[in-house]
């Protein structure tokens, strides 16, 4: 299932092909059925910088992903910059996130592990084809959990269903308060040291060069002028109060 729920129309420019999942805080689904969040308010910002109207698809990770590699000028967040990725796109810019770490039941995981050798033989659920999904694999964890869309994936470790998610603190939050879920009944297992990258946008390799530079330079912009500082500072904040 495909969403279309994004739109802006700048008075004049280019429409842009947008592709990307929800995330919360980063891409989410508002009451109204419109999509914001952290990074989607970055997209916006960007867009009106460079004066073009972005058409957003929102769609499984895999599928997204899939999209934003196969289709020319179609531009792709939040995204990791992995090596593997690199050659794959061109690059636009990146923002700081929070840690990532796997999470179970605090009856069951009480303390935190320093090692992920502990944990290989646990059942994780992971997001198909996700960066996540790939490490862990590298790691020779044995029993992924391999899922199109993650909304159950709290109820599934009440129901023993499952050993481990993974998630930032504000991602599992955010998840367990949609969910009925008691978040302080989570803990953290572990964490992904080697997963904490900042998040990034980035357009097909084979886009048009011309267009590529013209968002490199209006994320270059938003950089310098505070814009981007100021959306971080809107959503993190907003973020902390929700949770007090």
């Amino acid at each position: 299932m495909v969403l279309w729920l994004a739109t802006i129309r700048p008075a004049s420019g280019a429409t842009i092909q947008v592709v990307t999942e929800y995330l919360y805080p980063y891409q989410i689904k508002n009451d109204d059925g419109s999509l914001g969040g952290f990074m989607t308010e970055v997209v916006y910002a960007l867009c009106q910088q460079v004066g073009d109207t972005p058409e957003i698809r929102v769609m499984p990770w895999a599928r997204a992903y899939q999209t934003a590699v196969t289709t020319e000028n179609v531009l792709i967040y939040s995204i990791v910059h992995t090596q593997a990725r690199s050659p794959l796109f061109h690059w636009i810019g990146e923002v700081q996130t929070e840690p990532i770490f796997l999470w179970g039941l605090k009856r069951r995981f009480p303390v935190q592990s320093d090692s992920l050798m502990l944990l290989k033989q646990h059942r994780v659920a992971v997001l198909r084809g996700s960066n996540v999904a790939h490490y862990l694999a590298k790691q020779q964890f044995s029993d992924l959990k391999p899922l199109s869309y993650e909304e159950q994936l709290l109820q599934m470790l009440e129901k023993d269903r499952l050993d481990l998610v993974v998630g930032t603190e504000e991602t599992i939050w955010q998840r367990a308060n949609k969910a009925g879920v008691d978040f302080n009944a989570l803990s953290k297992v572990a964490e992904l040291k080697e997963l904490n990258t900042n998040l990034s946008i980035a357009f097909n390799i084979q886009s048009d060069p011309n267009l590529v530079e013209r968002y490199r330079a209006a994320f270059s912009e938003i950089s310098a002028n505070g814009q981007l500082t100021a959306i971080q500072q809107k959503w993190f904040n907003y973020v902390q109060v929700v949770k007090q």
